[in-house]
């Protein structure tokens, strides 16, 4: 499977396009229009002909995800938001640290912690956690552009420069794509 999905013919076309325009004599290269024109409709042939059965190759081959990248992410975010919690409550006592700062972020990695946990399905509602991470990404995402249309009526009424709105966005921008992950 991975060959029949793999490079399509850009060594071929490399090499024809390398094919010297003159010989050494000064003579047109034979055929070398030929030449590229064939890459060119192997590589369409095997586009079409190899992409068109690439789906029905992966299901004869019943090749399918077995889920494991997903468990290991799950697995790992849980020890990661375990560590995150284990660290908030050992600078409890800083004088850095605000109390309510804690504990917001405590509320945040505490629902990592319970949501990456297999045995907690559900909340406290009954509501399974990937329901509710849904929900929350489509709020977010609702929030983002409401963010941008902001943004940009600012820049368009001259209150911001087009620097300082691509530098908000830059922000809004790495904001959606961890919500993304």
């Amino acid at each position: 499977m991975i060959g029949w999905a793999g490079m399509r013919g850009s060594v071929s076309l490399a090499a024809a396009l390398a094919v010297p325009l003159e010989t050494d004599a000064g003579a047109a290269f034979p055929e070398r229009d030929l030449l590229i024109f064939l890459a060119y409709a192997v590589i369409f042939a095997t586009l079409v002909g190899q992409g068109l059965t690439l789906g029905p190759l992966i299901d004869r081959l019943r090749i399918c995800d077995d889920g494991e990248v997903d468990r290991e992410g799950s697995q790992a975010s849980l020890q990661m938001a375990q560590a995150a919690l284990a660290r908030i409550e050992e600078l409890r006592g800083e004088d850095w640290t605000r109390d309510d700062t804690l504990e917001r972020v405590r509320g945040l990695f505490e629902y990592r912690r319970r949501r990456f946990d297999p045995e907690h399905e559900t909340d406290r509602d009954g509501t399974p956690y990937e329901e509710r991470t849904d929900a929350y990404r489509r709020l977010m995402f609702e929030l983002f552009d409401a963010q941008r249309e902001a943004l940009i009526a600012l820049r368009n009424e001259g209150v911001i420069s087009d620097e300082v709105r691509r530098r908000l966005e830059r922000d809004l921008d790495l904001e959606e794509t961890r919500i993304q992950a």
